[in-house]
Order: C-alpha cells, then sequence, then structure tokens
C-alpha cells in the first residue's frame, strides 16, 4: 500500500479531483448564501437610510449637537422640560421645575433640578424621560418617585431628580 502512495500519478489525479470539489462545494454553498447576506444587507441599508432621513426632519438640531459638545452653556433645565413636555402633551400646568445651582461633583461640575409631573400615565412619561435623556447624554435621572392617583387606572405624580454633568 506504501507503494500505492509513492507513484505520481496519484498525485495528479487527487490534487485537480480535490481542488475541483472545493471549486464546486463553493460555489454550491458559499455563492447562495452570500448572495443573500448581500441582499440582507442592501435591504437593512436601505432601512436605516429611511430611518435617518426620519430622524433628520423630525429634529434637525441632532446634526448641531456633536459641534456643540462641551459647550454646556447650551443646556437649560428650563428649555429642555418644557420642549419635551410640549412634545410629549405634558402641559405646564401639570408639572414643575426647579433647577439648583452649579456644583461640582467627582470632579465634574453638575446642575441638578427636580421635576414632578402630575398627572400622567406610565406610557408618557417614560416617553418624555427617554427623549429627553437621549438627546442630552450627559442628562442622568438619580430618583424616580411613582405614586398612583386614586382617579383613574393609569394617572400618576412622579417625582424627577435630575443632574446634568458638564
Amino acid at each position: 500500500m506504501q507503494e500505492f502512495y509513492k507513484k505520481t500519478n496519484f498525485y495528479f489525479v487527487l490534487i485537480p479531483a480535490i481542488a475541483t470539489l472545493w471549486a464546486v462545494l463553493t460555489w454550491a454553498i458559499s455563492n447562495p448564501t452570500a448572495a443573500k447576506e448581500w441582499t440582507r444587507a442592501q435591504k437593512d441599508y436601505k432601512q436605516a437610510q429611511d430611518i435617518v432621513a426620519k430622524i433628520i426632519d423630525i429634529d434637525p438640531e441632532r446634526l448641531e449637537f456633536e459641534k456643540q459638545k462641551g459647550k454646556s452653556a447650551q443646556f437649560d433645565y428650563p428649555t429642555t422640560v418644557a420642549k419635551y413636555a410640549q412634545q410629549w402633551k405634558i402641559i405646564p400646568a401639570n408639572y414643575s421645575l426647579n433647577d439648583g445651582r452649579d456644583m461640582k461633583r467627582g470632579g465634574q461640575k453638575t446642575k441638578g433640578a427636580t421635576l414632578q409631573i402630575n398627572p400622567t400615565d406610565i406610557a408618557t412619561f417614560t416617553q418624555f424621560l427617554s427623549s429627553m435623556m437621549y438627546r442630552w447624554p450627559d442628562l442622568q435621572c438619580d430618583t424616580i418617585k411613582f405614586t398612583k392617583e386614586k382617579s383613574s387606572l393609569d394617572s400618576w405624580k412622579v417625582d424627577l431628580k435630575l443632574t446634568y454633568y458638564y
């Protein structure tokens, strides 16, 4: 049997057979998979472009936000809370805001505030808070306290303590 492996004709047949088998398997398995992945990637790209266009239409200020990085004077509690409260249809009579003075915490300048919203429903409140914190990533919510109102099933009084780091 060992003499069989020493014959050159064995290798002249074996190497092209393996190369042909590899090419056929690549063509039969990898090529369709790559085509499906390419189609999926193109569809994902188109969806992402549509989402980016919607974001730019809804909030064009986001394009300028990165240029403002580090300019803390742009953040103002009353302006920010009023903007997002109006966006999520929380009327000014339903919230009260007390913003504090500038402080240093952990080597960073901070500005705190307490916000009380009464009454609100959970869905509106979470949309309000998440959109505000999404826009201002240096804004943190330290505490949230929910108190159920007895007037309806989804009516809450919400007390928040917010801190903005700059």
